[in-house]
């Protein structure tokens, strides 16, 4: 991964998604529209090729990666 193509608003936003598990209030978190944070999802998923957050009857849940990223990312 280049480090220097990484976008850290994706980073932000991935941090807001792990937190809320719902996409719509993980964009009201970071004042984005819904559509544009599940566009930030959709690039995320891509950057660490893993689904990251997946859709369950009870909202999203994390996958393995996601789960370790989180802590790391929650001290960045």
């Amino acid at each position: 991964m280049n480090l220097r193509s990484i976008d850290l608003n994706l980073l932000v936003a991935l941090d807001a998604l792990l937190a809320e598990r719902h996409v719509t209030k993980a964009a009201d978190r970071v004042g984005l529209s819904q559509p544009a944070m599940s566009n930030a999802l959709n690039r995320l998923r891509a950057m660490f090729e893993d689904e990251l957050l997946v859709r369950t009857t009870s909202g999203m849940k994390p996958t393995p990666r996601a789960t370790e990223l989180a802590e790391p990312l929650r001290q960045v």
